[in-house]
């Protein structure tokens, strides 16, 4: 069993109850993940770790999206069980598979890179976005989120040279970019329930909830709301 299976079988319902009543707030990450795609040619996608397959309601409505996870948390009847270093799909079966902010969790992630490659046509792009080692991202949640999630938290997170020792993977990359970005809330309530669920900081109030997220991300207000810093790193192989 992979450290992201354990933690989202014990976490799933808060982190979808996060996404569920704050749907939005995430709308930047999702949008980054497929800035650079152009889908007039794509006609199947591959979403994993879907999730609760929150990225489906940013793609668009004519192509088939298959929305798989690692743990039963998120699995349903739309949402299908899959084994990180072996997929049950067949060679050369997508146009585009997509990942967002799940792969920190897997023990080996160039064995679920190799699965990604193998599953895309000629020509199909692997996209995955992730926390980047040594950003205010990673601080807090290896340091913040690890003190007051009572399951800790220890992520194994990238950088632009994670896959120099794969060089068939390295060969493969053809885009590597830090993206920049807020999660937005209408106001600090809100941000605060969001942040307390979706990260399951059952160990902090919400005075220590706050303090973490100003200090380490940062908290601007805007005509939009409030807006807390985030970024991530994303790779691009193509096949």
């Amino acid at each position: 069993m992979n450290d992201y299976q354990k933690i989202f079988i014990k976490r799933a319902n808060d982190y979808h109850y996060a996404m569920q009543k704050y749907p939005d707030v995430r709308s930047y990450e999702f949008e980054s993940l497929i800035s650079t795609t152009d889908f007039s040619s794509i006609k199947k996608v591959l979403d994993i770790p879907s999730g609760g397959a929150y990225l489906k309601k940013y793609l668009p409505k004519n192509i088939e999206l298959i929305s798989a996870d690692f743990s039963e948390g998120f699995t349903n009847e739309n949402i299908q069980l899959v084994n990180p270093t072996q997929f049950s799909y067949s060679d050369n079966s997508f146009d585009l598979v997509l990942s967002l902010s799940g792969l920190h969790h897997l023990d080996d992630v160039p064995k679920f890179v190799h699965e990604c490659l193998r599953i895309l046509k000629e020509n199909g792009s692997f996209i995955f976005s992730d926390v980047k080692r040594d950003s205010p991202v990673d601080f807090f949640l290896n340091e913040f989120v690890n003190k007051y999630n009572s399951l800790g938290h220890n992520g194994v997170f990238f950088t632009e040279n994670s896959f120099n020792e794969f060089p068939l993977l390295q060969e493969k990359i053809i885009r590597t970019q830090y993206n920049q970005y807020p999660f937005v809330f209408k106001d600090k309530s809100e941000m605060l329930c969001f942040f307390s669920f979706f990260f399951g900081l059952d160990k902090a109030n919400e005075n220590i909830i706050y303090d973490g997220i100003r200090d380490i991300l940062g908290i601007k207000s805007t005509e939009n709301g409030i807006e807390v810093d985030w970024g991530l790193i994303q790779f691009e192989f193509k096949k």
